[in-house]
């Protein structure tokens, strides 16, 4: 087994999660909202703020499965002691549902994030979406260079050709 350089006398003892204080954290507190109404009416201001509803706009716009916004909330505020889990389950399609009429309204094109695909993405499409995007945001419009898209490819190829060994392998790997 390989040392590393971490501290063993920074990790947290056994037990400390237990010595604070009750109700000091989010998660040792009642849920706000116990039913799937009041959790509803938790998420209601949300898609009243313009700005916030401008923001999960764009975020549809560029390609960004309505599941996985709605996942984000979900474990955001169940994080926060909004709501429990399970509640976030089941508001998890009133959430869809609701972006996927925004977004109908804005006429936006949306993926709901359970469609199954003819042809599923490479690694170079998702990685090529992804810089896109975030040149978008930087503001640098235009297409990925050549040499970066072969740096990608490369690496990929370099990547697939290794083996893969260890104690998680498949066996034919081994």
């Amino acid at each position: 087994m390989a040392v590393t350089n971490e501290s063993f006398l920074d990790a947290p003892i056994p037990g400390q999660s237990l010595t604070a204080e009750p109700k000091s954290r989010p998660w040792r507190r009642p849920a706000e909202a116990t039913n799937v109404d009041d959790a509803v009416a938790l998420y209601a201001p949300m898609f009243q703020d313009k700005t916030t509803t401008r923001l999960m706009l764009e975020q549809i716009e560029n390609g960004i499965p309505l599941t996985s916004i709605a996942d984000i909330l979900i474990t955001g505020n169940a994080m926060e002691g909004r709501h429990s889990l399970d509640v976030g389950i089941l508001v998890a399609p009133i959430l869809v549902e609701t972006m996927a009429t925004f977004a109908d309204m804005a006429g936006i094109d949306y993926v709901v994030g359970n469609e199954e695909r003819d042809t599923p993405e490479t690694n170079e499409e998702i990685v090529r979406r992804a810089v896109s995007a975030v040149k978008k945001v930087k503001g640098e419009e235009g297409p990925i260079e050549e040499e970066q898209e072969m740096t990608m490819t490369e690496d990929a190829e370099i990547e697939m050709e290794q083996p893969q060994t260890g104690l998680m392998a498949r066996r034919s790997a081994m």
